[in-house]
């Protein structure tokens, strides 16, 4: 009798809210948050990396007139100019390949925190899913007790 009572509680009541919804919830919006800084970070890498290409085309380009301005006449204020922007240009690669390490040091930080944060959320779900089970092992428990007591009661009545 007391397992059809609790059954029919069961029956009538929804699985239980998870115990730490709230701190699942907080993770998730944490996973979205680091993930989002992620893809910002690698924006900037990658706009670090294209600064690069375009400079190396540049000197790249610059090399090739420099060749041609050589087989046809080159002045020395044209030779000092063209020097002048190679070292810039040089200084500059310099500069930005220092900014893509760092940048890339960054990257590898915010992937670290997108990784732990990612870590805790699967946990919390580990365990609200082992809360589900649990649930729904009690459930089919009681609807055992509940089939077992019915089988009992039909033989006592079929046997009187």
């Amino acid at each position: 009798m007391i397992a059809l009572f609790l059954l029919n509680i069961s029956k009538h009541v929804d699985m239980p809210r998870f115990s730490l919804e709230t701190a699942l919830k907080v993770r998730e919006r944490l996973e979205k948050f680091y993930q989002k800084a992620l893809a910002e970070e690698v924006q900037v890498e990658q706009r670090y990396k294209e600064r690069m290409q375009l400079m190396r085309s540049a000197l790249d380009v610059h090399n090739k007139d420099l060749d041609d301005a050589k087989d046809s006449g080159l002045t020395i204020s044209q030779l000092i100019l063209g020097g002048q922007f190679q070292q810039r240009i040089e200084q500059q690669m310099e500069l930005t390949q220092y900014q893509l390490k760092e940048q890339k040091e960054v990257v590898d930080l915010k992937r670290h925190e997108l990784t732990q944060a990612t870590q805790k959320k699967r946990a919390l779900e580990i365990l609200k899913d082992k809360e589900i089970k649990k649930y729904r092992d009690e459930v089919e428990r009681l609807e055992r007790l509940e089939a077992d007591e019915i089988a009992q009661n039909y033989r006592r009545h079929s046997k009187t």
